[in-house]
């Protein structure tokens, strides 16, 4: 797999899309959350988002005019499931870009469980959720968010 193809490669597996991870983004150098979304053959579809400056706690009340009071982690599922209906995606993969090792912080930790759970609420086919470190991308599994 090379970028110039990596559009074309169907990801079969967590490993197959760990290392189109690593291809894409590389390295950490921030804090930040990508969203990629998975189309309905099983490669990376459009688009590929980078959010930073994500809220500190998923779980902080907000108020917005369509959906009234709900915490950072539903508002933000709530968008990504709009998103990927509207392109048209089968699935969706979040990755946790920050600076540091592979150990997984409370940080990640805390706003991973909370999507993961909001997914399932929302119906919304979560693929797989990453880490996106100082030295490459490891897959987050349930014992990393537990």
């Amino acid at each position: 797999m090379n970028p110039e193809s990596l559009r074309d490669h169907v990801l079969d597996g967590d490993d197959d899309l760990r290392d189109a991870l690593e291809l894409l983004l590389q390295r950490a150098n921030q804090r930040q959350l990508w969203l990629l979304f998975i189309d309905g053959r099983g490669r990376i579809g459009e688009p590929l988002m980078p959010m930073a400056d994500y809220p500190e706690d998923p779980h902080e009340v907000v108020t917005t005019e369509d959906l009234g009071e709900v915490s950072h982690s539903q508002l933000l599922s709530q968008r990504i499931g709009m998103l990927r209906t509207l392109t048209d995606n089968a699935a969706v993969v979040l990755v946790w870009e920050r600076v540091g090792g592979e150990a997984v912080d409370d940080d990640v930790r805390i706003w991973a469980r909370a999507m993961k759970r909001q997914a399932g609420l929302l119906e919304i086919p979560l693929r797989g959720q990453f880490l996106l470190h100082t030295h490459g991308v490891r897959q987050l599994h349930a014992d990393d968010w537990l």
